[in-house]
């Protein structure tokens, strides 16, 4: 069965190299898919398409209900890893842009006093498989509120923005979420919040957060853009304002085996199948 893979999340493992491999995506019988979507009627030997990830905003409604090629999705132990993974990424971003700005400074052995960690609130924005992980991971830390679009009422984000210091967003991407944050709501912000994005970048409006980062000392951490590779204006704002990571917060080796074994698992029933 010959597979094209869309993404490179597989090129760290010896065992790709026993698959039947092309390069030519017209040749393709089985594609393996990332976050880049493909011109899928185009494809006319595909049997099979494997999306390696929980996000299904590159793959049409009549993709999925025309039974050929079949798409697969991650199985349930692949996908807690990934749940897994990307919580705890997560909380790295979470600490890393808290105590970044407040270390200090090594070359004028300058030390910054700050305040403590558990005098502050992490707002959760989204309680679903990895948001409901982060906040039981931060809940010895820190103190952790909590907004979901299926579970609260519209007029309550407000104040839960307005007293938080951090904000991790944990949101799907579909219309009720497609720039949720827009310029009214981020003026809800303390002057020096911090933004966590490990889900969506279309879940913020650019041009509303660039221009809050501008005019404020809020600053921001994302793993996902509006367009990846991402080359927009934010940049100007990176490292120090707007903390950027390529789109790795579930790539961990567990991970990826766990997406490989569901790889070869589809391999073997198309195999069987013949």
């Amino acid at each position: 069965m010959k597979i094209y893979f869309n993404t490179k999340a597989f090129d760290c493992l010896p065992g790709k190299a026993d698959l039947d491999v092309t390069d030519n995506i017209f040749d393709a019988e089985m594609l393996v898919l990332g976050a880049k979507a493909e011109k899928y009627d185009e494809l006319k030997k595909l049997k099979a398409i494997y999306r390696f990830g929980v996000g299904r905003e590159n793959i049409p409604d009549e993709l999925l209900s025309k039974g050929v090629p079949k798409v697969y999705f991650p199985g349930e132990d692949t996908k807690n890893v990934l749940f897994e993974s990307t919580a705890n990424f997560t909380v790295y971003l979470i600490l890393r842009m808290y105590y970044g700005a407040r270390e200090g400074k090594v070359d004028t052995w300058e030390k910054f006093t700050r305040d403590s960690i558990s005098n502050k609130t992490l707002l959760v924005a989204g309680l679903g498989n990895i948001g409901g992980r982060v906040a039981a991971k931060m809940k010895p830390l820190m103190n952790v509120t909590s907004y979901d679009i299926l579970k609260n009422k519209p007029e309550q984000l407000r104040p839960l923005i307005e007293s938080a210091d951090i904000i991790t967003v944990h949101m799907p991407s579909n219309e009720q979420t497609k720039n949720f944050f827009d310029e009214a709501r981020l003026s809800w912000l303390k002057d020096d919040a911090i933004l966590i994005n490990t889900a969506r970048g279309n879940i913020f409006s650019e041009d509303a957060l660039y221009k809050k980062l501008s005019s404020s000392n809020v600053r921001a951490a994302f793993d996902v853009f509006w367009k990846e590779p991402y080359a927009g204006k934010l940049k100007e704002f990176y490292p120090e304002k707007f903390y950027m990571t390529p789109h790795v917060a579930s790539q961990t080796m567990e991970y990826v085996k766990a997406g490989f074994a569901d790889i070869l698992n589809i391999v073997h029933s198309h195999g069987a199948n013949k």
